[in-house]
């Protein structure tokens, strides 16, 4: 079997495996979601360190062309840019 992480002991990872074994499905859900939120909020930070002049908006942008490519993030450079000449 190929190792879990690279940075890890066979040993460590046995123990992490085993607990993650015993989570209730409920759990490891909760466990998925706090650990993508982070990773989420890391790639943002990331983006905001290489590029500090960039707002909110752009910064997200930044996230969806990192993550899903440019087709995406075209798409939705394009909804909101829609969305922002619309009027009121």
């Amino acid at each position: 079997m190929n190792p879990y992480t690279t940075d890890t002991t066979p040993e460590a990872e046995a123990v992490q495996l085993e607990l993650i074994r015993q989570m209730t499905p409920q759990q490891c859900l909760d466990l998925s979601v706090r650990m993508t939120n982070r990773l989420i909020r890391e790639c943002k930070n990331a983006i905001r360190r290489e590029h500090p002049e960039w707002n909110e908006q752009e910064i997200g942008l930044g996230f969806i062309r990192q993550n899903y490519g440019d087709e995406l993030y075209l798409a939705v450079k394009a909804s909101l840019s829609e969305r922002s000449n619309e009027p009121r």
